[in-house]
Formats: C-alpha cells, structure tokens, sequence
C-alpha cells in the first residue's frame, strides 16, 4: 500500500508523532494508521450489531449495575 501526505503533514508525522508514539519510520507510522482504521471499523461495526440486535433501543444493563440516574 502507498500514501501520498501534504509534505508538511509527514514532516510532522516523522519528527514529532512518531517518536511520542516510539515508532521507526514511515511503514511504522503506516501499519500503526492501518491498525488505528482496522480497530475503529470493528468498533462501529460492533456498535452496529448492538444497534440492530437492540433495535436501536439502549442495551440492557448487566445485573448489578445501576443507571446513570439512579438516586
């Protein structure tokens, strides 16, 4: 896979982002953006799933735990 990023935005991405997040190099900052957009896509997804098995309705809560607004 290949990416083209304004020249500033890399420059950024290489000398700042990921030296914070201990990345080495650009396929690094690559495969971490991919798994970043892998991961959000399984969690809306998963939202989705709820959603629809829900009807759109908020998921019962599990034994035990009590609302938000609960005295």
């Amino acid at each position: 896979m290949q990416a083209r990023v304004d020249e500033d935005f890399a420059r950024e991405l290489l000398h700042e982002d990921a030296a914070v997040l201990g990345l080495d190099g650009p396929s690094a900052l690559v495969r971490e953006g991919l798994r970043l957009v892998h991961q959000k896509a399984r969690e809306q997804a998963m939202a989705a799933a709820y959603d629809e098995f829900y009807a759109n309705s908020p998921a019962p809560l599990p034994d035990g735990v009590a609302p938000e607004d609960a005295p």
